[in-house]
């Protein structure tokens, strides 16, 4: 049986300003056009559907629109479970209507295992969605210490009969390892101190273990282990690069891994240097952080650089003695002055000059309304 492997799709994500859900569509449509060509007999999502819990309606129409080209127009079927990005919840609201097309989404944790078949026999995958300590411990009555406790209590009954695949959405790790070093930047943890990890040894039962959750496609302790990593780049992180989708052709005693490049609609940039040598460079819409070198800050420096590069996302300086005051002394008085005496004080020590009458009149205006708000 020939697989692809998806996870952390993130729909819906942005960067700044910037959606991204024109950039998604577009490798979206590169992997259906994957599936058809490499004749895909079923799609694996490993968490992490969506961006937020509350999704946008533009972010929806989007997932919507590529699950329904799988399992109405290319006709093969779909196993996909929530991550820590997922309402669980939310995901579930149709379930039995996906059931019925084809489309396995274990949203909450049920023991779900669904069997497909192929000409060697059955495939049993096992869903087993992202959830927390805290809810792993209402779910099993156990005090789990941590992640490989609520593991080892997920599989313990498990039947490893014919072949097997997981599904999962975790922070797998050699010998319980701490490694969160692998994280990209900017990425989400799934616990807000103590350790994400758990020990992927837990794992070694199965024939494939789709996981998702970490960004950059690799496999830990054993290639059948792997994280296939995000359809595309969704930080500056150097090892968020180079992005893929991964195929997996599950025979009867043995399984290929094959990783398939993706083209992206915009690059990421990462550009360094002093500002007027950045701003004489040839224009490009990648999206682009820069990270100055120049010894004082500069003026409207964004909107600078956004004429000729529309997509700048963010500057950072190389020196954050850039940011110093020079001993000046900057005293506000915010208990007895107005709101609109601050920010009269604000405009004059940023720009350097007096608010007009009209300034004056608007910010007013707003002050006024926020009020009574």
């Amino acid at each position: 049986m020939k697989l692809l492997h998806l996870s952390d799709l993130h729909i819906g994500k942005s960067l700044g300003n910037f959606s991204f859900l024109e950039d998604q569509k577009y490798v979206l449509d590169q992997i259906l056009d994957i599936i058809e060509e490499r004749k895909i007999d079923a799609v694996m999502i490993a968490g992490d559907i969506f961006d937020t819990a509350v999704a946008s309606a533009d972010a929806l129409d989007l997932y919507n629109y590529f699950i329904e080209k799988i399992i109405f127009d290319i006709k093969i079927p779909v196993l996909a479970i929530s991550g820590n990005h997922d309402s669980a919840k939310r995901l579930d609201v149709n379930k039995r209507f996906y059931k019925t097309n084809k489309y396995y989404l274990a949203g909450e944790y049920t023991k779900e295992v669904v069997t497909l078949e192929d000409e060697n026999g059955p495939i049993h995958f096992f869903l087993l969605p992202f959830m927390s300590l805290a809810k792993a411990r209402v779910i099993f009555g156990e005090d789990l210490a941590d992640f490989t406790d609520l593991y080892r209590e997920a599989l313990k009954d498990y039947k490893y009969e014919d072949r097997n695949i997981l599904i999962t959405h975790c922070y797998a790790t050699e010998f319980n390892q701490s490694l969160e070093k692998d994280y990209n930047e900017g990425q989400k943890p799934l616990t807000i101190g103590g350790s994400d990890c758990m020990d992927a040894g837990l794992f070694m039962g199965f024939d494939y273990v789709a996981l998702g959750h970490l960004h950059s496609a690799h496999y830990v302790l054993d290639p059948k282990i792997r994280y296939s990593g995000t359809f595309m780049p969704y930080s500056f992180d150097k090892k968020d690069n180079n992005k893929s989708v991964t195929i997996v052709d599950l025979g009867s005693e043995s399984i290929e891994i094959e990783k398939i490049p993706i083209k992206l609609l915009r690059d990421f940039e990462v550009r360094t240097g002093f500002f007027d040598d950045l701003i004489g460079e040839p224009a490009s819409d990648s999206y682009i952080k820069f990270i100055l070198e120049d010894g004082a800050t500069i003026e409207n420096a964004m909107a600078k650089f956004k004429k000729k590069f529309p997509n700048a996302v963010l500057i950072n300086y190389a020196s954050r003695s850039v940011f110093a005051m020079n001993d000046e002394d900057i005293n506000i008085d915010i208990e007895n002055k107005s709101t609109l005496e601050l920010f009269e004080d604000f405009v004059a020590y940023k720009d350097k000059r007096q608010m007009t009458a009209d300034e004056k009149t608007v910010l007013e205006d707003v002050i006024g309304v926020i009020n009574e708000g």
